[in-house]
């Protein structure tokens, strides 16, 4: 089996191509800026050289290219965007309008072409051929989806759908999808574009990835508590018997050690509420099932901000802390839980 897994983060995009017949050591990896990086770059490039922007493509996710959007009006530059791309700003296209983008279907002859999309497969085949590597046929992708909701916060929209996969059972395979359910408009523009390359695919969150990845540590012991602090958001949760049973997502900028040693420690005691995490600023929570904070045998640590919180004598409280590293490499954790999300679907 050859698989490219890309767990796609508000920082990197997170690269491994995957063949069974080789040890995971052995195998290519790439940790590349994450395409809503490049895509900033280019409208702040724009924005230098006093040039309007039409945004072309699909819904990708925001973040810095959103504030590379708000940067170029703030200096007094057009932006036009298709109606698929201006998604990306806004769920709501009369509130983006407002932020004084112009929707239209074709690029006005005066503006630069900024495509948008997480995926840009010419660029990863290139890389791969230019070492003498085939790119396969088949593509796991993870992407962190807020879900459609121009009228309600899509932090609680998202999380509401979280709580559903973690009632259904929380298993690996109930987080994987063959096609996105339809409120998820960013995975399914990942899936269109995997289908017009051609591609066999699964597509998963970030979340879940990170964790499913993460335990995959010979360290691990269950239960656990995971902990991936990515570059945008911290997700927190509790797994046992491999399943995930309780969950909490914030903004790692927003969370200190001791925030973070709180709201893990009502996670694992069942007593963590969703409206807490959100009125501070996060997403949410959940719990279906909480062993108690004194039964945690393992703390497991992983994602690019771990360092924030690896040592903390707080954490150490739960039990052991231990950076996890599958593979032998953190930044692979989300690349192997996507395969473990192929495996369970796709065999």
């Amino acid at each position: 089996m050859a698989l490219l897994a890309v767990d796609v983060g508000a920082g990197t995009q997170d690269i491994l191509l995957f063949e069974e017949d080789l040890l995971i050591e052995n195998s290519a990896r790439m940790v590349m800026p994450s395409m809503t990086v490049i895509v900033g770059k280019l409208i702040d490039e724009a924005r230098l050289r006093r040039r309007d922007v039409f945004l072309s493509g699909t819904t990708m996710g925001g973040g810095e290219s959103v504030r590379a959007v708000k940067r170029h009006l703030e200096a007094g530059l057009k932006v036009f965007a298709s109606p698929k791309a201006a998604l990306t700003i806004h769920d709501d296209l009369e509130r983006v309008k407002t932020m004084g983008v112009q929707i239209a279907e074709l690029a006005p002859p005066e503006a630069e072409v900024v495509e948008m999309g997480d995926l840009y497969i010419p660029a990863i085949k290139g890389a791969l051929e230019s070492f003498g590597l085939e790119m396969p046929k088949d593509m796991a992708v993870a992407v962190q989806d807020h879900g459609f909701s121009p009228d309600r916060s899509n932090r609680i929209v998202r999380f509401e759908e979280m709580a559903k996969v973690l009632d259904s059972g929380g298993d690996l395979r109930s987080f994987v999808h063959l096609d996105p359910p339809p409120l998820f408009n960013r995975m399914a523009a990942v899936k269109e574009t995997l289908d017009r390359s051609g591609l066999r695919s699964i597509i998963m969150d970030t979340g879940p990835a990170a964790i499913f990845g993460a335990i995959l540590d010979p360290h691990y012991a269950e239960p656990a508590l995971v902990l991936n602090a990515g570059n945008g958001h911290t997700i927190g949760s509790v797994v046992t018997e491999g399943k995930i049973t309780a969950l909490f997502e914030h903004h790692t900028s927003a969370l200190t050690t001791d925030k973070l040693h709180h709201f893990s420690e009502r996670l694992c005691n069942g007593t963590i509420t969703s409206s807490e995490i959100f009125e501070d600023g996060g997403h949410g929570a959940h719990v279906v099932e909480a062993p108690g904070a004194g039964e945690i045998r393992s703390v497991m640590v992983t994602g690019p901000n771990r360092e924030h919180f690896l040592g903390s004598s707080l954490l150490e409280r739960l039990g052991p802390v231990i950076s996890a590293a599958p593979g032998g490499d953190m930044m692979i954790a989300g690349c192997l839980g996507l395969v473990e999300g192929w495996r369970s679907l796709r065999g």
